[in-house]
């Protein structure tokens, strides 16, 4: 299966370690300044994903298609376009940065 790739604003996401994680059953609940966020095994998948290096938006979506499969009809199918709305999600809980390498700006 073959993601079509597609310029979407962001071209590099790169994870923002938290203070503290703690991993069960797929899923994690991570301390993130004060707060504490619960995440989903998608969202884990993207922090791992993301966590060793910057990784494009396009191989990211790959990834994650090849683990759940394409999005349903919420994202109408759309997988590139679901994955950055994870991505935006998990910038504003402070956990990933988007980098736009166009641009050269985050």
């Amino acid at each position: 299966m073959t993601v079509a790739p597609r310029h979407t604003g962001a071209s590099l996401a790169r994870a923002v370690p938290p203070r503290e994680r703690l991993d069960r059953d797929g899923e994690a609940v991570v301390l993130v300044g004060t707060s504490v966020v619960r995440l989903s095994a998608l969202a884990v998948l993207v922090l791992d994903t993301c966590s060793s290096a910057e990784t494009t938006v396009d191989d990211l979506t790959t990834v994650l298609v090849g683990r759940f499969g394409l999005p349903g009809d919420g994202a109408g199918g759309d997988a590139a376009a679901a994955t950055l709305e994870v991505l935006r999600a998990l910038t504003a809980e402070g956990l990933v940065e988007l980098l736009d390498v166009d641009a050269g700006t985050t």
